[in-house]
């Protein structure tokens, strides 16, 4: 049985035409792939006087699928209510709990939410505008054209048939310090370096002297959609975005994050630990992924 999906216009000229035939309902249902019920409601609301037509059938459930239109829950005065409240601080949850204390109106805080999205003039109301969680959303909205998805990473790099396909991010720790890390796919070999500012201009020169310093080309680059990737101009090899929400697509990179998490917390100061001697630690562990070779064996065929 098939997932549910509604009867269309041609399943109901089959329906017409078989059941012209004579055929019985249930062998109808189950030469369309429906449940037998969903072809005996189907005559019973749409059949008109006496007959089923196929054409009339379409007409009737159009004009159910009108009536199903949700009618707008923010019209012209609760509009202007909700701005009003947003302009003296009140956060959507207070609006919406006030409403309904009131007995104005009925309607969940993600209502109000989606009306900021649609309407961006006036999220500049909210005491979290421009904070991270705005600041993602925004940064999703405004992607550039020039940033190359994932989905067009040649398939040589999924395969990890060659060395020289690269994975980073970077990591929070203590006094709002972070890290670049940067990982070689086939190798799982690990390079890492303390980053001073967030600029994405920064962040490309430190990636590519970084992973320079490995001794091997460059290939490819993989990454999340971060504000500090953003770095248009070319840099000799090619960069590669991940969609939204899907850490999953660079996974060796945050397994690479939570080996280093052993060493570096989130509480750690930077001036305290050597990040080169964390580095060969890391590299010089064996990985079962890697058949118990460490990942300096296998990047540097030792």
């Amino acid at each position: 049985m098939k997932k549910y999906a509604r009867v269309s216009y041609a399943v109901r000229c089959q329906i017409f035409a078989l059941k012209k035939t004579q055929t019985p309902i249930s062998t109808i249902a189950k030469l369309l792939g429906y449940h037998k019920s969903t072809v005996y409601r189907e005559l019973k609301r749409n059949r008109g006087c006496r007959q089923y037509f196929p054409e009339r059938a379409q007409r009737f459930a159009d004009l159910r699928a009108k009536q199903r239109i949700r009618k707008p829950v923010i019209y012209a005065q609760i509009k202007r209510t909700i701005i009003n409240r947003l302009s003296l601080g009140w956060s959507p949850e207070i609006i919406v709990g006030r409403l309904k204390e009131e007995k104005v109106a009925s309607m969940s805080h993600e209502t109000i939410y989606r009306f900021l999205r649609k309407n961006p003039e006036h999220a500049t109301k909210l005491k979290y505008y421009k904070r991270r969680g705005y600041g993602r959303y925004r940064q999703l909205m405004e992607r550039p054209k020039w940033m190359v998805g994932i989905k067009e990473r040649p398939e040589i790099v999924e395969k990890r048939s060659r060395f020289g396909d690269w994975e980073r991010d970077t990591m929070y720790v203590k006094n709002r310090g972070f890290l670049l890390v940067c990982l070689e796919r086939k190798s799982r070999l690990i390079k890492i370096a303390e980053l001073q500012t967030h600029k994405a201009e920064e962040v490309a020169w430190m990636t590519t002297k970084l992973v320079k310093s490995a001794g091997r080309k460059i290939h490819t680059m993989t990454n999340d959609n971060g504000g500090e990737f953003r770095w248009k101009n070319p840099l000799g090899y090619r960069c590669f975005y991940c969609e939204p929400h899907k850490p999953h697509q660079r996974g060796s990179i945050e397994n690479a994050i939570g080996l280093l998490r052993q060493y570096i917390k989130r509480d750690t100061n930077l001036k305290d630990v050597d990040l080169r001697m964390i580095e060969n630690k890391v590299n010089s562990r064996p990985r079962k992924v890697l058949d118990f070779k460490t990942p300096i064996e296998v990047f540097y065929n030792k």
